[in-house]
């Protein structure tokens, strides 16, 4: 296997499990406040969806520069000047620093969610999509509006399965 098939399969995995690590802590975060006590195997639970959200997120920022460097060494940077690859960039830089208000509590946990999640499915989606060229607008828009309706949706969610007082 070549350093760019690794890379690729490295990025992937990182990707899958951000992906999937910021969608389950939601669901877990919900069931273990439905009762408004989280237990120690509620934390337990949560504390492991975190470190699998923290695994692929170093899986995708080391697999990223690896990319870079692989990039850089084989004088291939054209895709440097692509507005998709600036995105992604950009989106990585908001799941880090996203991540560091919720931990700070600088920001609400709703709205944090909503960036998180959105976050996470629009480097999937940003990753999986070929060819072409996307206006930056576009994609700026369309991303502020998806974590608009993720919060609404997060809030109602929390609303009707998590009792008053309870919601962090």
């Amino acid at each position: 296997m070549d350093l760019y098939t690794a890379l690729v399969i490295t990025h992937i995995v990182g990707t899958v499990l951000g992906v999937g690590g910021a969608t389950f802590v939601e669901f877990h975060l919900v069931r273990a406040l439905r009762d408004g006590v989280v237990s120690p195997e509620e934390s337990a639970l949560m504390q492991t969806t975190y470190s699998v959200l923290r695994v692929g997120f170093f899986m995708l920022i080391m697999s990223g520069f690896g990319f870079l460097i692989l990039a850089r060494l084989s004088e291939n940077v054209a895709w440097f000047y692509s507005v998709k690859f600036w995105i992604k960039l950009s989106i990585v830089g908001i799941i880090a620093a996203n991540a560091a208000f919720i931990q700070l509590r600088w920001i609400p946990i709703l709205w944090g969610s909503a960036i998180a999640l959105v976050s996470w499915y629009a480097a999937l989606v940003l990753g999986v999509l070929r060819g072409g060229e996307y206006s930056p607008y576009w994609i700026l828009g369309l991303y502020v509006v998806a974590i608009i309706i993720v919060y609404v949706v997060l809030r109602e969610v929390h609303r009707r399965f998590i009792p008053k007082g309870h919601t962090p």
